[in-house]
């Protein structure tokens, strides 16, 4: 601690001073005060130059005066800056010119005021033991200030207390999706929504550290919202009570949707909408081209009165209400093809619609998307055979043998606007077509039987392993799901076709010969799908958009499987009859109609001299648009599967507003690994759980000859194992940094099982024989417990560990990456790169299998659930159906009992009338 020795120093006195007196007046700066003779002045006010030493006494300069002052904040003069712009070089301080020219208040004789303009580094102390007050004073000063500083530490402490809660309450959205979640308020279509609206913290901690509430909100916000109270008006409330009532008011969010009519008919806010949109691409040189899609939505039949008027009732918007209730909402919906929106522009509230009505409100749709400036150039439907008939209608044909899948636009001739049958659909019409016929022919006679894929999903629930598939028994008894496109997308997948291939050319099974005709119909339809269901700029493959590089290829595809689907033929009373001729026409047409379609619409947009694209996703010409958006109306309020014409009407206005198509965005929002440790022990000693001794058990060759040989694997599980070995491979390389383990985890091509080499299209890994031997070794170990617990999957804590030490144990003293041998002895015993190599393939290979053991047991959960419920739904109808009959039997005794009785009474009567008694 620097201690400051204070001098005090008189003023200057006498004629040949009178000048430095008055400059030490002026530096004082004491309005209307003069010196006298006590008056001193203290040395720390002086510079260091002011002084001199003599014979080691230090004593004040003759012409020396005093610049060194700290004068309070609001005293200082701050001189105003130069605007103008000067050199470097002329730029002078002006506090280096002249002093302050405030005077500060009066003080008491030997005050020692605090500035600094010649040395701002001289630290002056705030008080001199010259100038003290009273003690007693000193202290209330310092009571007083002391209770002051504890009551503004304490307030701060409360807001840093509130400020720290309301950071946690909105540190991600994902933690309020997740709180939301588990409270049950909203649905995982919700949550996923929710989450991928980024801004939405950043807005509310702004208006919460500014402490204002306005009626101003950000795009984000305002989304976020809206979204929000869409799903689920109780969890608005919910999330915006813990953000102290910074989200807009329900009220709010209502008044925002009042400006929007939701009637039935054409809506007029979306023509608005896109009519500003279309000025906006004009003004940048852009056009506007857009696919149109109809499809309907089952309604719930009832009437409701709301809103001083009747609802449910039939409504194409010409104002007029018909006495039958409206069952069907028919809705069309455009979507860009060059950008990244849609909106729904007209519902009609129906009971039926024939094929003349339907093309009528088509050629309307299109004729006022031609005044507001969108190109239109597909129309997409699903297979009702009013929806072929309404193509008829438009001009179009859908026929086998003139096939025309375009028709002229109402208001211009010489655009032609594509017709599309929606192929997720066509994929599930001809996945029922094959599994019901189970027998196709192909146009020389080779058979495509369904039986295969029974015999593939047999032989993997028997062996426990899935030979790089998807497939299982829902896959089978698809009857029952026989709407989700998944099902049958992964049914006719390259997956399945491998794997079947493999049993017959590798595996040499009996069952699966003569399934070539069946491969290369499941290849066919599988790599056509990807070309009409491209949604990735950056996609590979089949799945790659239609462009320059990749429209031979796609074309070269969609007219084999044109040709494939032609000369499918099926077998009935003893004659061989054209698929396309029965009652199961629909996917043949459709899936030659969609491919003949893209390929126009791909020539129309990329290949034509007045190209509105680069590249066309076919994604786009989807309906999956319109069952998305049908979706979101049912998952208003939570769930509801079948809403009625009201909660339809008010869910259709709330996702208008929603859908506003807006310059630059779109409405689509994308849907695109925390671990918890395990805290268990490895192992338990059961001896020791159990209060058991242990004793030497006999495991000679000749003791356990007669069990069974678990360690070893058949063809198929190996195939299945160097699979999923494949895939730990990646993961591992993920996340290991040493480039001599990385090296060790692949093998070359000659080392590769041939299942991997039939699968691989490119991308898969080829694991390395040690990452195999490992893979193996885990998949004996669990086999083991399997046996072990009879049947069952090994539960408990620490089951992954315990097997994963039981594989370091017995692949010990093995080499299983010989690169390694000398760089396993580089590290330390605890941190050996083989030994965590070992670790790491055995976990991850087990939490593939325990995952895959996991769902199976589900399924087989769900199947003992519906088995039951038959079971009981039997015992019920049987029981009541008895019932019915004895109960009938006994009605009728009764009857009869009581005809009796009264035939006696008649007699009784009429004796006593006879007799007179």
């Amino acid at each position: 601690m620097k201690i400051f020795i204070c001098l005090l120093q008189s003023f200057p006195s006498g004629e040949q001073d009178a000048e430095r007196r008055r400059q030490w007046l002026v530096n004082i700066r004491r309005q209307d005060w003069m010196p006298n003779q006590s008056s001193r002045l203290c040395s720390q006010h002086f510079a260091d130059d002011a002084f001199i030493t003599d014979g080691g006494n230090r004593r004040l300069k003759s012409t020396a005066i005093p610049t060194v002052f700290s004068f309070p904040g609001h005293l200082e003069k701050n001189p105003a800056r130069r605007t103008t712009k000067v050199s470097s070089d002329a730029e002078v301080s002006a506090s280096s010119l002249s002093l302050p020219l405030l005077t500060p208040a009066v003080r008491e004789e030997g005050y020692c005021g605090q500035g600094s303009f010649a040395h701002p580094s001289v630290n002056i102390s705030d008080e001199h033991s010259y100038h003290l007050n009273s003690p007693n004073t000193l202290k209330r000063k310092n009571d007083t200030m002391i209770g002051i500083v504890e009551k503004y530490q304490k307030r701060m402490k409360l807001e840093k207390q509130r400020t720290r809660r309301l950071k946690k309450n909105i540190t991600t959205l994902k933690a309020i999706t997740r709180e939301l979640k588990s409270k049950l308020f909203i649905s995982d279509q919700c949550a996923t929504l929710l989450e991928t609206i980024n801004e939405v913290p950043k807005h509310i901690m702004r208006m919460i550290l500014e402490g204002r509430k306005t009626a101003s909100y950000s795009e984000e916000l305002r989304q976020f919202a809206t979204t929000l109270h869409f799903y689920s008006p109780k969890a608005y409330d919910y999330v915006r009570k813990n953000f102290n009532n910074f989200l807009p008011h329900s009220q709010t969010i209502r008044q925002w949707y009042s400006s929007i009519s939701a009637d039935p008919g054409f809506t007029v806010a979306s023509f608005t909408a896109l009519k500003a949109h279309v000025e906006a691409n004009k003004a940048q040189g852009r056009d506007t081209v857009c696919a149109l899609t109809l499809d309907e939505m089952h309604l719930h039949a009832m009437t409701e009165y709301a809103g001083h008027q009747l609802h449910g009732y039939v409504n194409i918007g010409s104002g007029e209400i018909e006495n039958n209730m409206a069952k069907e909402a028919l809705v069309v919906m455009v979507v860009a093809i060059n950008e990244s929106w849609k909106v729904p522009i007209a519902y009609f509230l129906i009971n039926s619609m024939d094929a003349t009505d339907k093309a009528n409100v088509v050629r309307e749709s299109l004729s006022r998307l031609y005044e507001v400036g969108i190109k239109v150039v597909s129309l997409t439907f699903d297979g009702l055979k009013t929806n072929i008939a309404m193509a008829r209608k438009l001009g179009a044909n859908i026929n086998i043998k003139d096939m025309k899948p375009y028709f002229p636009h109402p208001e211009d001739q010489s655009q032609q606007v594509h017709v599309l049958l929606d192929a997720c659909h066509m994929l599930k019409l001809l996945r029922n077509a094959f599994a019901s016929l189970q027998v196709l022919y192909t146009e020389d006679g080779q058979k495509i039987e369904y039986k295969y894929i029974e015999a593939l999903n047999t032989i993997q629930e028997k062996e426990g392993l899935r030979l790089g598939n998807k497939l299982k028994m829902a896959h089978i008894q698809w009857r029952k799901q026989k709407m989700k496109v998944n099902l049958a997308a992964q049914l006719f997948s390259s997956s399945v076709a491998d794997a079947i291939e493999f049993c017959d050319k590798g595996l040499k099974l009996k069952d699966f010969s003569g399934s070539a005709a069946t491969v290369h119909f499941l290849r066919t339809v599988d790599a056509a799908f990807d070309v009409v269901n491209s949604r990735n700029p950056l996609g590979k493959g089949f799945k790659a958009p239609l462009k320059p590089s990749t429209k031979d290829r796609a074309e070269a595809i969609l007219q084999r499987m044109e040709a494939l689907l032609h000369g499918l033929k099926v077998c009935q009373y003893g004659k061989f009859v054209p698929l396309h001729q029965t009652k199961r026409e629909t996917p043949i047409l459709g899936f030659i109609a969609t491919g003949r379609s893209v390929l126009n619409i791909y020539h129309d947009l990329v290949e034509s001299n007045n190209a509105s694209c680069r590249y066309l996703l076919t994604y786009k010409l989807s309906q999956d648009h319109l069952e998305l958006f049908f979706a979101a109306v049912r998952a208003r309020g939570g769930y509801n599967n079948n809403p009625n014409v009201r909660q339809f009407r008010a869910a259709y206005k709330r996702l208008l507003v929603r859908h506003q198509v807006r310059t630059g965005t779109g409405n689509c929002l994308l849907r695109d690994n925390t671990e918890l440790l395990d805290a268990t022990p490895a192992t338990v000693s059961v001896a020791r759980r159990a209060d058991m001794e242990c004793v030497e058990v006999d495991f000679s060759e000749a003791a356990t000859a007669h069990l069974p040989d678990v360690d070893h694997l058949s063809e198929f599980k190996e195939a299945a194992v160097n699979y999923i070995a494949g895939f730990v491979v990646k993961r591992i390389g993920e996340k290991i940094s040493c480039l001599s383990c990385s090296q060790a985890l692949t093998a070359d091509d000659a080392t590769t099982h041939p299942f991997i080499t039939l699968k691989s299209r490119g991308g898969l890994q080829r694991p390395s024989r040690g990452i195999v031997h490992i893979c193996s070794s885990t998949e004996q170990v669990i086999q083991r417990r399997i046996r072990m617990n009879g049947g069952q999957l090994p539960r408990g804590c620490g089951i992954t560990k315990d097997i994963v030490a039981q594989v370091l144990a017995e692949t010990e003293g093995k080499t299983l990456f010989p690169h390694l041998n000398d760089h396993m002895f580089e590290t330390c015993v605890e941190a050996n790169h083989v030994h965590v190599l070992v670790k790491m393939t055995s976990s991850l290979f087990c939490k593939v299998r325990f995952n895959h053991f996991a769902k199976g047991e589900s399924e087989m959960s769900k199947k003992g659930c519906v088995e039951a419920n038959h079971v009981h739904v039997l015992v019920k109808m049987t029981s009541s159906l008895f019932c019915k009959v004895r109960f009938n039997h006994f009605a009728k005794g009764e009857s009869e009992m009581s005809k009796k009785g009264k035939i006696v009474r008649r007699h009784l009567h009429k004796l006593i009338h006879f007799y007179g008694q």
